[in-house]
């Protein structure tokens, strides 16, 4: 399936510029004109998944020692040296060049009463924003894209509301899809993801919601329960996540590969993280790492085309059966105190991801690492679920970062050098600081204006 990712973001990016796009259609994502909101959808949807699989994996990976910093911004969000000025870029392509034009597609559908289009916009825009909030903690969504009518000042949302936005889109979502497609164009072939099946979309945005509920452990006493009740209509195998998959010609590449082939050695392996597979022969080196015969392990840690993450059509995950499984296994340990079932739902996350990975399960890995029984206690335990995780999530959005702030684990050494203005204490950090353009022309609307890392989001108290 085509998609010209460098057209693609030229045109959200020149947000007042109309440019060509597949199969020739004339249409600036923002600034769409009379246009379907079929059309917006093939750019809008290979937005989302450029700043996920692009600048929210190395961020994340950064911080939680999957990625080193060699050169550039990499170098200093390794050391936790992020600047507001930082944040700028991510601002302008999540809220301007990817929910923007979301917000567009579920307006236009749902004034041509597509129901189904409608329903998948609504998705993408819970998953951006909760990709937002998990960085931020509050931000604009209310009036957010106000500018249209001249709002270029809007207010935040704190984060708590912003999570309640998060599970109303989502349960909108699900009703519209369990209803009929309505009469205006059908979701179809213009849909990158799931090729307009409902039944896929149904399962991913329970999967989003029980995603969402698990962030609320330290805050909410239903976190547990409510992740679980979704799990029953969530992602039932790996051939059902929510992932884009990229094409093979040089301009509609992963954002993965084309990091490596424009700044690819800004970042390598963290040797915290090789050193963690190697020490457990992990199978997925074969897909996570470049192979090198003149090396112990067999394995390089240079971070470059030629992985599973880093092909030049490989896929972005925004949400996975693997995911499922390993949510499923934190709840029965930690909302059921059911070890047996914590296990069993361990082993099975694990096998997904080796699956998913390499092609095959290794039983005898995942027999070893799924062991839950015979730990000591349940601090030993969540302990176990979320290193393996950590290692399946690796290259999946936030998910690894966010586990550490929820959690403690894995367990990390934060970087010796990461003691500066923004990040006193030198620990990982828990959020990241506004943008500096948002500090400059939104000032009154900012809620923290000292970038400070340490202060943390609202399900982090």
């Amino acid at each position: 399936m085509k998609i010209k990712v460098i057209s693609i973001l030229t045109c959200l990016v020149l947000i007042t510029s109309s440019c060509d796009f597949d199969e020739d259609i004339n249409v600036s994502p923002a600034t769409p004109g009379d246009v379907s909101a079929q059309a917006i959808v093939p750019a809008a949807q290979a937005g989302m998944a450029w700043v996920i699989g692009g600048e929210l994996v190395r961020l994340s990976g950064l911080f939680t020692q999957q990625f080193v910093g060699i050169n550039a911004q990499q170098a200093d969000n390794y050391r936790y040296l992020w600047v507001p000025a930082d944040g700028d870029g991510i601002f302008l392509r999540m809220f301007v060049s990817t929910l923007q034009p979301l917000v567009i597609i579920e307006e236009k559908a749902t004034a041509e009463e597509s129901n189904h289009t409608s329903a998948m916009a609504k998705i993408l825009i819970a998953h951006g924003l909760g990709s937002m909030t998990d960085m931020f903690g509050d931000i604009p969504y209310t009036n957010a894209f106000g500018a249209r009518s001249g709002e270029l000042q809007p207010t935040y949302d704190t984060q708590e509301s912003i999570y309640q936005t998060i599970h109303s889109l989502l349960d909108e979502a699900i009703t519209l899809l369990n209803g009929p497609a309505g009469v205006g164009p059908a979701l179809g072939s213009d849909d990158l993801i799931y090729g307009g099946n409902t039944s896929s979309w149904i399962a991913a945005a329970h999967s989003l919601k029980a995603k969402y509920y698990l962030r609320l452990t330290k805050v909410s006493n239903t976190a547990y329960a409510d992740a679980e009740a979704e799990l029953a209509d969530a992602i039932s195998s790996s051939a059902g996540d929510l992932q884009l998959n990229f094409g093979t010609s040089p301009n509609e590449p992963n954002p993965a590969y084309q990091f490596s082939q424009d700044r690819g050695g800004n970042i390598n392996i963290d040797p915290f993280f090789f050193g963690m597979l190697n020490g457990l022969n992990d199978p997925r080196r074969s897909a996570l790492f470049l192979t090198d015969a003149s090396t112990p392990s067999g394995y390089s840690t240079t971070f470059d085309a030629g992985t599973f993450y880093t092909n030049i059509n490989a896929p972005v995950i925004m949400t996975s059966y693997t995911e499922m499984k390993f949510i499923e296994a934190e709840i029965e340990l930690m909302g059921n105190n059911d070890v047996v079932a914590a296990q069993a739902a361990l082993a099975e996350a694990i096998g997904a991801s080796i699956t998913k990975l390499t092609g095959a399960n290794d039983a005898a890995y995942v027999a070893a690492n799924s062991d839950l029984v015979s730990l000591a206690d349940n601090a030993a335990r969540l302990e176990q679920i979320i290193t393996q995780k950590y290692i399946a999530m690796y290259s999946n959005g936030l998910e690894t970062w966010t586990d550490y702030r929820r959690t403690g684990y894995p367990n990390l050494t934060p970087n010796s050098n990461g003691i500066n203005s923004f990040n006193l204490n030198g620990e990982i950090p828990r959020r990241v600081s506004y943008p500096q353009t948002e500090i400059d022309l939104n000032n009154a609307n900012v809620p923290i204006k000292d970038g400070n890392l340490q202060t943390p989001l609202w399900w982090d108290n």
